[in-house]
């Protein structure tokens, strides 16, 4: 890991485990993250050590001696100091009623074991840039209190202090008075001050605004339409208005960050065109989708890739564990794509390769249905909620598809065009450690090995059998 990288992150986690080969694991793998961590195998070795070090953030294990994790957390949620330090409960108790109490006492996440390291990192990692978050917001709301202080006070100072200050704002700024009906509901709002930007960017000066309403006889280029509404409840209910806004016209498009605060019986706003870094923003969105696109799609078939396999297979294994619901799972090769290779040449090769996934895409219909590059000319679609007949059904689909595309294969010993051979298989996961996807892998992997045995273009359902 980057030695700068390590230096930046240095918060600090407490394990409390009473299994040495649980901390060991934690241990280890949080101070690669570049974690600072401290370790704890009881309840009162733990607060003993949050009482010295007050950690950023707990990994508390429920069963565990001299008081529980129920009881740490209850300790800790009640002091001033300590309450504040997230805690997930890290257990093997996997009851409804354990995960409840957990969330009672405190906890703001639980993990069950036997863990994945990925899951604990991606947590771990969620509830500290949550704080990091607060922390900022906290920073931001008071730096922006201490900002409308001071606006207020400029504001009851004299016309020609607080002209100058008006006039050397970058922001837009303006005040206005509410304008009520008989019944003393407000209908809309007058001019009462603006500065220069902001006369300047709603298309008037400060002359011609003074007076005006803000609503009802409108201006070219206004920039408030839609924000009625949110101007009466600040008035109404000393509630401070402060968000991003993207006003959207035939001829200007532009995103403000705009402040308003109640003034007397109306409101005094700023407001800041913001249109180059939101467009930052969205540039960098689209560059971390387009980041996330690349890790999970395979460059050649355009299809999922087999690090987006290991996770769904994952994630599908334990869904289906928890609704008792069957996962099948078909591994199919192009046979003799070698052969293939050899005579059309690799750049034809490439090409059938996505013939062949597009064609096992148009056979899985299914949202939840993917068809993964498992590696090479293998290909790998995860079926979760399908039975054995249902998983058949879509292999002999597949195969059918493939047959159809009707690629020349003179090279091959099964057909005159390209062929599949599929291997099948399906499984109810249990959360126990009888078996696992590696389970479901390795028996879909031997039916398709069996289909090349008789024959190859055929697709061969295998049993998972328990040991």
């Amino acid at each position: 890991m980057n030695k700068k990288y390590k230096e930046r992150l240095q918060e600090q986690i407490l394990i409390v485990d009473d299994l040495p080969e649980n901390v060991r694991l934690l241990s280890s793998l949080l101070k690669e993250q570049g974690y600072r961590v401290d370790c704890a195998t009881d309840g009162q070795m733990a607060l003993s050590i949050v009482k010295r070090e007050c950690p950023d953030l707990i990994l508390l294990d429920i069963m565990i001696p001299e008081m529980d994790g129920y009881q740490v957390c209850r300790h800790l949620k009640s002091a001033e100091k300590t309450r504040h330090i997230p805690i997930i409960f890290l257990s093997g108790l996997d009851s409804e009623f354990d995960k409840i109490e957990a969330f009672k006492v405190g906890g703001v996440d639980y993990i069950t074991k036997p863990f994945f390291v990925e899951e604990v990192v991606f947590r771990v990692k969620a509830q500290l840039s949550l704080i990091q978050q607060r922390q900022k917001c906290q920073q931001v709301l008071s730096e922006q209190i201490a900002e409308r202080k001071i606006t207020e006070i400029e504001l009851n100072k004299s016309r020609a202090l607080l002209t100058g200050v008006l006039n050397s704002s970058l922001d837009g700024v303006a005040a206005f008075e509410a304008i009520r009906d008989r019944q003393g509901e407000i209908v809309d709002f007058r001019w009462l001050i603006a500065n220069p930007v902001a006369a300047m960017t709603v298309g008037g000066t400060i002359e011609t605004l003074k007076g005006k309403r803000l609503f009802v006889e409108g201006y070219p280029g206004h920039l408030f339409d839609g924000l009625f509404k949110s101007f009466v409840q600040v008035v109404e209910t000393c509630t401070v208005l402060e968000q991003e806004y993207e006003y959207n016209s035939f001829s200007f498009k532009a995103w403000f960050h705009i402040v308003a605060v109640k003034l007397g019986d109306g409101f005094a706003m700023t407001f800041r065109d913001i249109s180059d870094r939101k467009q930052t923003e969205i540039t960098l969105q689209k560059a971390n989708q387009r980041l996330t696109y690349q890790a999970n799609i395979d460059s050649l078939t355009q299809i999922a890739n087999r690090r987006r396999f290991d996770e769904y297979i994952t994630q599908e294994w334990s869904r289906c564990a928890r609704d008792k619901e069957y996962l099948s799972l078909i591994l199919c090769d192009v046979d003799y794509f070698k052969a293939y290779n050899d005579t059309y040449g690799h750049q034809a090769g490439d090409n059938c390769l996505y013939e062949v996934a597009k064609g096992i895409e148009r056979a899985v219909k299914r949202p939840a249905d993917v068809a993964f590059r498992y590696g090479g000319e293998e290909f790998a679609i995860i079926l979760p909620h399908t039975e054995a007949q249902g998983a058949i059904k879509v292999a002999e689909d597949i195969h059918q598809q493939i047959q159809g595309l009707k690629i020349p294969h003179v090279s091959s010993e099964v057909s005159n065009v390209v062929s599949l051979s599929l291997g099948v298989s399906s499984i109810i996961p249990t959360p126990d450690t009888r078996t696992s996807p590696h389970t479901l892998i390795s028996t879909a992997d031997d039916a398709l090995y069996e289909a090349k045995l008789k024959g190859r273009n055929r697709v061969i359902y295998r049993l998972v059998e328990f040991s």
